[in-house]
């Protein structure tokens, strides 16, 4: 038996978007005691909370885990690049702030694989019950949570040539993408408010942790989950070279997403049996699905030179960039108070489907837009581009060790391109974005195609493919890889429990049971704040018919 240095009610692996909603409101009441444990460090950088600071933050390994896949087999064995926060708020913290919800049926499909209580209409109240919504009262939107939400509000001429060129080429707009119907282009939601980032961390944790009854480590390092005659009993972890072991009374919820928490499963001993042989790891329960079915968005994009003088490129000169910091800093207003993508839309590839499968983004200034002040700091090109993703691939990847050492990160595989269909809508989505770009609203600003460029016409399938392949990305939204469902292979059922291990669950983008077509974020949160009722055994919010 283990001897335990302190006791929790409830220990939550992970302060990211679940993490973080899990603190709140299982702590809510004061009479649980929640432990939750992150292993990067506090949100203090006032680069987080800006938000035009994405930029910086991005690729700071004090922030983000960065974490690259194996060789692409389909993608000209490329590595791709897979950011995580690695900061309290975790994703939430670094990410884009985008606010999708995706499509209705999304829901319903999960419903219709068996998972009761997982349909649209059960979840709404859960999206509404987490938002404050500062647009105004609506039926699809909450106005009483603690996530601030807002419709971007930023200004660019470039968004006039855009919208002028949707109709143009024959697309509608979408009144609300988060409301009866998601199809057509608009203004983002964003979950940043005021010129400040409203990560779960500020709209969860920081209210959580003025409370006697809540304590969050920093910098703890999960090596595994103590199991007992097949219950969760606690959590080892390393903190400053020193570890430590804790005990949960009633359970252990993992929350560290679709690449950590499979990872620490598989550290755990519950997993594929033949992979934890091979890594030399006891085998405490055989749990074949751990891990695999990794699915994303999988992303190209269209970029052209700006003829004239692009606004944002303008605002970043360093004198007047400075202004706008100290601006957002002061009033929260100005440039830097929005995230810098603030128009996305979403189509068909085809007629006939039933609902769109390509989420569209568009940037008024290029992808490696930086500061600038002339004779000293060169600016990057001026462009304009537009990012286009296929939202529900049939690629299937997985996600496994590549030792038993807990620091040691995983092995990703994505497998992207590796059907007809796949390859099919990117080629779309790239044959969309010209068509949306080269409408004659875009002719006062639109110069040369950077990239790819002229030499890919529309109409060579064969050589759109190759671009494809050497350069898709993500869109970093990996799911999938502990699976919801109610077949053998699942890893937990429809209330987040890991099947075969008791006191033991999964809540994150993970433990969907298949990706959702949008942005991940505010599903993850409304998946944390529904799991939350059932964890404190609540009935349920009474489903909405919207």
């Amino acid at each position: 038996m283990t001897d335990f240095e302190k006791t929790f009610d409830y220990i939550v692996v992970g302060a990211g978007s679940a993490g973080c909603v899990l603190t709140n409101r299982l702590s809510a009441d004061g009479s649980n005691r929640v432990l939750t444990l992150e292993a990067g460090d506090r949100d203090k950088s006032f680069m987080i909370h800006m938000p035009l600071g994405v930029g910086q933050v991005w690729h700071d390994p004090k922030f983000n885990w960065s974490y690259e896949s194996e060789p692409e087999p389909h993608a000209d064995n490329r590595r791709l690049f897979h950011p995580r926060g690695k900061v309290l708020g975790g994703s939430s913290s670094i990410n884009m702030m985008a606010y999708v919800r995706g499509n209705h049926s999304d829901y319903d499909r999960w419903r219709q694989k068996g998972l009761t209580g997982w349909s649209f209409d059960d979840v709404l109240p859960y999206f509404k019950r987490a938002e404050a919504f500062q647009d105004g009262p609506d039926p699809y939107h909450g106005s009483e949570g603690p996530w601030k939400i807002q419709t971007t509000a930023v200004q660019d001429p470039i968004f006039d040539c855009f919208f002028d060129a949707v109709e143009q080429a024959g697309y509608q707009k979408a009144p609300d993408y988060n409301g009866a119907s998601q199809e057509g282009f608009a203004r983002l939601q964003v979950n940043a408010v005021k010129g400040r980032r409203q990560s779960t961390a500020v709209a969860y944790l920081r209210p959580a942790m003025q409370r006697s009854n809540v304590e969050v480590e920093v910098r703890a390092h999960v090596n595994r989950v103590i199991v007992e005659d097949g219950r969760a009993m606690g959590i080892e972890y390393t903190q400053d070279g020193a570890v430590h072991t804790v005990r949960a009374e009633k359970e252990v919820i993992l929350s560290g997403g679709a690449i950590n928490s499979p990872q620490l499963l598989l550290l755990s001993g519950i997993g594929p049996g033949d992979h934890l042989s091979e890594m030399g790891i006891e085998q405490v329960h055989d749990a074949p699905g751990v891990g695999q079915e990794l699915q994303d968005h999988p992303a190209i994009g269209v970029e052209y030179y700006y003829k004239g003088d692009s606004q944002f490129h303008r605002d970043l000169r360093l004198d007047r960039l400075t202004f706008h910091v100290a601006r957002v800093k002061l009033f929260g207003t100005g440039m830097a108070a929005s995230p810098p993508s603030s128009l996305t839309g979403y189509v068909k590839s085809r007629p006939d489907l039933e609902i769109p499968d390509i989420q569209m983004f568009f940037r008024p200034m290029s992808m490696s837009a930086k500061q600038w002040f002339p004779g000293i700091m060169p600016p990057a090109e001026q462009t304009f581009a537009c990012r286009a993703c296929h939202l529900r691939p049939e690629s299937r990847g997985q996600v496994w060790l590549r030792s038993a050492d807990p620091r040691d990160p995983v092995k990703i595989q994505n497998n992207f391109l590796s059907t007809d269909e796949d390859r099919r809508v990117l080629r779309e989505s790239f044959r969309i974005m010209r068509k949306l770009l080269k409408q004659p609203a875009f002719d006062v600003v639109r110069g040369e195609e950077f990239a790819p460029g002229a030499h890919i016409p529309d109409d060579d399938d064969e050589a759109i493919d190759a671009y494809v392949r050497e350069t898709l990305s993500t869109v970093f939204h990996p799911t999938t890889t502990c699976r919801m469902g109610i077949d053998d292979r699942a890893v937990v059922d429809a209330e987040c429990k890991v099947r075969g291990v008791d006191a033991l669950r999964v809540v994150d983008a993970s433990v969907m049971p298949d990706i959702v077509g949008g942005n991940l974020n505010a599903t993850v949160v409304m998946m944390a704040e529904k799991t939350s009722d059932m964890i404190l055994g609540r009935q349920a919010l009474a489903a909405e018919a919207a």
